[in-house]
């Protein structure tokens, strides 16, 4: 099972497409600010997104919550938490949530790291094919292995 995490594509297709090619996941999620892109592109497997500041698509969702091999993934856009000025909101819906995982973008900047006993990871913006990025998810039984790659 890979999961391959986007977010602020912001009309990147190309950025997308790629990391798709090289990670051949299971599952997408992208994570808002051009969620409107997952038209273009053909994925066959799962595909999850969250609403970004952006986005003007109603109807999906700012945040949601999947699990895989038992570990609860919540992931969101981020703005709505205020995730520019730290993760304190965040990670309080996450504890009511009962995420072992949180998903965010917004910042435009890759994060990993761990709060509160949850992991937290941002993709970072994958729009620029030079300096774009993404993250993965795999898992070793129940324990997420998150990683972050440059797309050069």
């Amino acid at each position: 099972m890979k999961i391959l995490v986007v977010s602020d594509s912001q009309g990147s297709i190309g950025s997308i497409l790629t990391a798709l090619d090289r990670e051949k996941p299971d599952v997408l999620i992208h994570l808002g600010n051009g969620i409107k892109d997952l038209h273009d592109v053909k994925f066959e497997g799962q595909i999850f997104a969250a609403h970004g500041n952006t986005d003007f698509i109603s109807k999906i969702p700012k945040s949601g919550k999947v699990a895989y091999n038992g570990c609860e993934i919540l992931y969101t856009h981020g703005h709505q938490f205020d995730v520019q000025n730290g993760s304190d909101a965040l990670c309080e819906f996450a504890l009511k949530q009962g995420a072992d995982v949180v998903l965010f973008g917004h910042t435009l900047h890759a994060e990993l790291f761990e709060q509160e006993g949850i992991i937290f990871a941002n993709p970072g913006s994958i729009k620029d094919p030079k300096t774009g990025s993404y993250c993965t998810i795999t898992f070793k039984g129940k324990t997420p292995i998150i990683e972050h790659f440059k797309l050069t």
